[in-house]
Order: structure tokens, then sequence, then C-alpha cells
């Protein structure tokens, strides 16, 4: 993801963000209402120093949260008993020749999401908070080699950069009430097993939830929230924590970077929303109805995914495009329609590229959106977000963003590791992964400008102010600066110098290989190292020493 420079600062921070853009704070998903019931660079321009680093508080206006209580249980949830074993709505949402992937993920015990949510707005022109209403019902699989008590939740939207005041009301495993714990400031949910989920056994686990979707003036970054006719639900439902070497990874993440680790699943959802609302979303819609009330009821399901994400307005634009199979969308209010045509081909560009480089993209849809976010753009799966404060320009941050955000569908949603603890794996190889944008769109000379300028320029300048940093350290090892000028600036130079140690061939069999053999699942950085010395033949030591640890 990409940040924004303005007090209101996003998530990563990304150096040439720094360099180049000063963003004004701004503002900004998916579902909604009947009456509100709870559901049954072109040319690149680089400056001729080195590019210093900020160091920018991030001060999000804390949420109104519950406090931590344990929930009574509901005597009945809202869902009715989910079909699971139907597989064909995935089927939809992937390119033809990777519909198998459904079948392997699911076969592999990937978590299955049955969600259905409710948006009530508000009336009229009163800029009040929208609320949220959802059931959902899971089908969690123990893949771990030990026995579970319990299934962990995460509930984002009450983080205090989401202000989205979620609650849960009803909590039931394998059709039996229980009593639910919020722990970790109310932003985990603990679902307790009546006995221990054993290896290779399931679990239905039923929830009902609402939230408050709050406006630009509770701060944050506008990634869940309604404001300027833009709803925006990143991370709207309960999601199902990641269980690792280490146990359930049921920490709060800084308030910078990225707040997200979570395993690949099958989404179907089932979203209710005003008829006049355009919906961009991660995976596909499959079908649609028109209700008596003036709401519609889309149904949209996922291939493999680690996260759902919607945006929606009424008056979406939308231009379109196909790049080897796949149906590139870029929505975008009017008045940003020549911003929204350069989303298009800058997202239809680098896809294509890196569906070459890298790997074949295998969902049937990619979407890029303009919304108010304060970041200068935010990754999803099949969908990216960029910040309309930038769709005035053409080429220069907008192209870089659009591009970096487009590299997160191999470094992150394919592949994913855990952004929390291990964030320079997917953000140091994505934003060096533009380089092969720049050398093939940017005219001569623009990829070494891009990694002289924007990542020696930002790591060198915090060299000489805080000294040397190893790259491989957790989001809360780095103040917000140094977590840009390291992770962003500094790590890319290993794959840079990489590429020269082994040239073209071997580095893209590299990436290729990566790709292949941890698609829809996690890596560690280890699993990368390993690869690189199989292809290479060469120790990576050296490299190591130099460009991950401090010098």
């Amino acid at each position: 993801s990409l940040g924004d420079t303005s007090p209101m600062i996003v998530k990563s921070l990304v150096s040439l963000i720094f360099a180049l853009v000063t963003l004004p704070a701004c503002t900004a998903w998916p579902i909604i209402a009947q009456q509100p019931t709870t559901p049954t660079i072109s040319t690149l321009s680089l400056p001729p120093t080195p590019i210093p680093v900020a160091t920018l508080p991030l001060t999000p206006a804390p949420a109104t949260i519950p406090p931590t209580t344990t929930l009574a249980p509901s005597p009945t949830p809202n869902i009715a008993e989910v079909n699971f074993t139907d597989l064909t709505p995935y089927h939809r949402a992937m390119r033809p020749e990777f519909t198998g992937d459904v079948d392997q993920v699911a076969a592999a015990g990937a978590t299955h999401y049955y969600i259905e949510a409710i948006l009530d707005f508000p009336s009229g022109d009163t800029g009040g908070e929208v609320r949220l209403m959802g059931s959902e019902q899971i089908r969690y699989t123990n893949t771990e080699t030990t026995p579970l008590d319990d299934i962990y939740f995460r509930l984002y939207p009450n983080l205090p950069g989401y202000g989205g005041q979620m609650t849960v009301s009803t909590v039931w495993v394998n059709d039996q009430p229980v009593m639910p714990v919020l722990e970790a400031d109310d932003t985990v949910l603990r679902a307790p097993l009546s006995s221990p989920l054993l290896p290779g056994e399931s679990a239905t686990v039923t929830l009902d939830f609402e939230a408050q979707l709050p406006n630009e003036t509770q701060g944050g970054y506008n990634i869940f929230s309604y404001s300027n006719g833009t709803a925006a639900l990143a991370n709207f439902y309960p999601a199902v924590a990641v269980y690792d070497d280490e146990g359930w990874d049921i920490d709060i993440p800084p308030p910078y970077g990225d707040a997200t680790y979570l395993d690949t699943a099958l989404f179907h959802v089932e979203l209710t929303i005003p008829q006049a609302m355009i919906v961009a979303a991660s995976g596909s819609v499959i079908d649609s109805t028109i209700n008596e009330n003036g709401t519609q009821t889309l149904l949209l399901a996922s291939g493999p995914m680690r996260d759902f994400y919607i945006a929606m307005r009424e008056d979406f634009q939308i231009a379109s495009e196909t790049v080897d199979g796949v149906t590139v969308n870029s929505y975008y209010p009017p008045e940003l329609a020549e911003g929204g045509q350069l989303a298009l081909r800058y997202a239809a560009d680098a896809l294509a590229l890196f569906n070459e480089r890298f790997g074949p993209y295998p969902f049937a849809e990619f979407d890029v959106v303009a919304t108010p976010t304060t970041a200068g753009g935010v990754e999803y799966p099949g969908i990216v977000v960029i910040s309309e404060n930038l769709y005035g320009q053409s080429g220069g941050f907008f192209e870089h963003a659009t591009v970096h955000e487009v590299a997160h569908q191999w470094w992150y949603s394919l592949v994913g590791n855990d952004q929390i603890d291990d964030p320079w794996l997917d953000e140091s190889l994505t934003n060096y992964s533009t380089i092969f944008y720049w050398e093939t769109f940017g005219g001569p000379n623009a990829g070494e400008s891009v990694i002289e300028g924007y990542f020696f320029g930002p790591y060198e300048a915090a060299q000489e102010r805080v000294g040397d940093r190893a790259v491989t350290g957790p989001v809360s090892a780095y103040t917000e600066g140094e977590y840009s000028a390291f992770v962003y600036g500094k790590g890319p130079l290993f794959f840079n110098a990489l590429r020269q140690e082994v040239g073209d061939e071997v580095y893209f069999d590299i990436m290729h290989t990566y790709l292949t053999e941890f698609k829809y699942k996690i890596a560690t950085a280890n699993d990368l190292f390993a690869i690189i010395e199989q292809k290479s033949g060469q120790n990576v030591e050296p490299l190591l020493e130099t460009w991950l640890e401090p010098r």
C-alpha cells in the first residue's frame, strides 16, 4: 500500500510519496438496505537531490468502543444453515483455466465465509453515519497439527483508525449458542469450543454483528467510512484470525503499516443496497435481484482471496478493458473522468506486464477505484483503491501508486505473508516490482532514476539522521518515517542487487517459483531465501548482510 504525507497520514508511506506528493486530508463500501432490520509515470520527474524522509505523527481520532466483556448468547442466529459444498459460485469468479484453484483450496481446508449484510444509510443530506447489519456463517477447518480449544475472530472496525464500533450479538458453534469473550481492546472475539477441534476436523460458527461507518470527521484513513457520497467497507466482517507457529495472531497492529494478516478463504456475500448504488468489490457479482422497497440484493462470490472489500457510490462511472482474459475496471466519480481513464491505462498495462513477468493473475476481474481515502493507495484482493486527490495528476505519483497496488496482487494477495511482523516481504518486493513497469513504459533510464531517487535517496537521508536499520523488522520496530525509508527504500535495493547478481532470467525464474510454491499460502522470508539459493545456486547470505541488515 502507499500512504500520503498529510498529517492524517495513511498506512504504509512509500518514500516516493514523501518526495513528490503532499496530499490534503480527504475522505471515503458494500452493503445496504431495506429497512434497518437484521438480515435472517508516463514521464517520471525526479528531484535532483536525495529525497528527505518525513517523520509524520499519526493521531487518528479514537473510536468509541464498547468495554471488554463476555457476551451473552442469543437464542437463535439470524442466518439459515449454509451449504458449503457447492463451489459453483466461486468458480464463476475465476478465469476458466483457474477454476481448479477453488477446488484445491477448498480441499486443503480453506475457510468458507457466507455473509448476509445490509447498509442503512442516513436519510437526506444529514452527514450521519451508515449502519451496517450483518450475519455470517463460516466453516473453519483445523489445518494445524494441534487441537484447538477456541476460534478467534478479528473485529477490525474496532481498531482506533477504523472507528467503526462493531458489536457482535450472537455466536453459535455447531448449532449451539456459546458465550464469546472480547479481547485486545475489543478488537478480537474468542469463540470457545465445547470440545477441542482436532486436526482435520471442521466447525461451523455463526455470528450476528452490527457496526457504524464513521464519516470523515472521526479520523482514521477512511477505509471504513461513509464520506463524500462513497461508502468504503474495509474488513467489515468478523474475520478468522491466523493461527501460525506462534499460535493465534491477535495482537493489536501499530497505527501505521498494514493492519491485516489473514489466510486465503472463499467468500459468498449477499449484499442488500439501494438500487441507485454502484458497487466495486473483490470477486464478481454472480446474481442480482431488484427488491420492491427500492433496494437491490447482489450476490458476490470470490475465488481464493485473503479478504473481501467493497466500495460504492451512486454516480460511479466505469471504464473497462480486457487483459489476458481479465476484465479490468476503473471506477471513478464523473468529475474525475480523465483520471479514471488514466487509472485504467496504468492498471491494464501493469497487469499485462506482471502476468508475463511473475505468473498469471487467476481471477476474472480486477478493479481500481477512486475513493476519498487519505491513503495514497491501498491494496485488497482483486481490487485496489487510489486516493481521489491523485486523479488530477498525470503520471508521477498517481501512476506509481496505481502500479504499486497492482503489484500487490502477486505479493500480498496471491502470495501472503505476515504484514505486521514481516512487512518487507510484500512491501519491499512490491515497490521493487514497479521498476519493471517503469523500464517498460517510463522511457529511457526511468527505472534507474526510480532506484536512485525513490530507493537510495530516502534510505541514505534516513541513514544520515538515525543511522542504519534492518529491513526485516516488524512494523513496530520503526517510527513511521523509518518504516518508509527502510522497508520501502532500502528493502527494494535487496531485490535490485539480487537481480544484478543473478540476471533477469534467473530473477524471474525465482519470482515464478515463489508464486507457484506459495500461491494462496503464507510465505516467510526463509521460504523466499531457499528459492533464491535453489534457483541461483548461490549463497544468499552476502546479499542479506549488505541489504537487509544494518551496515
